[in-house]
């Protein structure tokens, strides 16, 4: 039996995050609106198992991503981040929204590790778990990406 005023509150707490998240992730709003429903129905089967969990919402993210990426590929689909500002999301100290475009040339890898770090706020080993990869591979991952994204507002402000 679902507790059901719990996956409530967790899916009004998450959903409006999950989805800029998942955006900024894959570049496309409404493929990732389509993929967090998706991963929050699939969550709702599971909710006794995912409540228990320590960061349910990565699991979410995880699998939002990975069921947009499998249809992506079914249908030959490819990715385009539209340069809207994300309600719920910020970049932190990756700058302004301006990165969104950057955001997207990272491999699809990187651009969930950046976000699940800089727009949820995960800690590496939360990140780590909600990739099932390891510490280092998250720590090397966000780090060449911020040096791929640093080198790439360089170039386009001219300081490089």
């Amino acid at each position: 039996m679902i507790d059901e005023d719990g996956f409530r509150r967790f899916y009004v707490a998450s959903r409006d995050e999950l989805c800029a998240a998942v955006t900024m992730t894959l570049g496309d709003r409404q493929l990732a609106i389509d993929a967090v429903d998706e991963a929050l129905v699939r969550a709702a089967e599971r909710w006794e198992k995912v409540v228990a969990m320590d960061r349910p919402a990565g699991w979410v993210f995880r699998v939002a991503v990975n069921w947009a990426t499998s249809w992506r590929r079914k249908w030959s689909v490819r990715p385009t981040l539209p340069l809207e500002v994300l309600d719920g999301a910020h970049l932190d100290d990756l700058g302004d929204v301006t990165l969104l475009e950057e955001l997207a040339r990272l491999p699809l890898a990187q651009r969930q590790m950046l976000v699940l770090r800089h727009v949820l706020g995960y800690s590496v080993a939360e990140t780590a778990a909600a990739l099932g990869v390891a510490e280092g591979t998250v720590k090397s991952g966000v780090h060449r990406a911020r040096q791929q994204l640093r080198a790439d507002v360089e170039m386009s402000d001219g300081t490089g």
